[in-house]
């Protein structure tokens, strides 16, 4: 009988149903996890040296979209030609600043990269590409989230148009803030 009045209570009912809610659920942040995307997408960025001022020649992997660098610094690396040779330029080769955004080069193909490494990441030098290369990218550090933190995705390089001074990546990004995992419909314990 005591419990039955205790429970009638409102601070009796909250208490219910906050055990239960967890009880029900092992992580409490679960509803917040977004799985990684079920398909790839595509982006093509201009040359940074020969392309227009209003062409996307940088890319900003925690919008997942192609960016101009006169519009935004909020980008993690560019694309470039030097001397003939294709390069993803880091933010911080541009900007002289480290902020977490780099590559790794892949050992498998796009479908074999199932998680983002921890470190290894090439961050203060240009990344030469062909088309073909497969990388996992990490984007800066995103300030916006409740906890700071980066974005991970995997990218290959579908094709490179020298007459047009264009490169066309093909992407998939993990949406959650410090998940490595790169499995489409999957997604990591945060």
């Amino acid at each position: 009988m005591k419990l039955t009045a205790s429970l009638a209570t409102p601070i009796g009912l909250v208490a219910l149903a906050s055990g239960v809610l967890l009880a029900a659920c092992d992580d409490p942040f679960a509803a917040f996890v977004l799985d990684v995307p079920e398909f790839p997408s595509d982006a093509r960025l201009f040359d940074f040296v020969t392309g227009s001022l209003q062409d996307p020649s940088a890319f900003d992997i925690v919008t997942e979209a192609a960016v101009r660098v006169d519009q935004t610094n909020q980008w993690d690396f560019m694309y470039r030609v030097t001397g003939g040779v294709s390069e993803l330029v880091p933010f911080g080769v541009v900007a002289d600043s480290t902020n977490d955004a780099g590559f790794v080069r892949a050992e498998t193909g796009f479908e074999g990269v199932t998680e983002a490494p921890t470190g290894g990441y090439t961050q203060t030098e240009a990344f030469p590409v062909t088309v073909g290369d497969v990388f996992i990218a990490r984007s800066r550090r995103d300030a916006a989230q409740i906890l700071i933190c980066n974005r991970y995705g995997k990218f290959e390089v579908i094709d490179i148009d020298a007459a047009a001074g264009t490169i066309l990546l093909r992407y998939l990004i993990n949406p959650n803030c410090g998940d490595r995992v790169l499995v489409p419909g999957e997604h990591g314990e945060l």
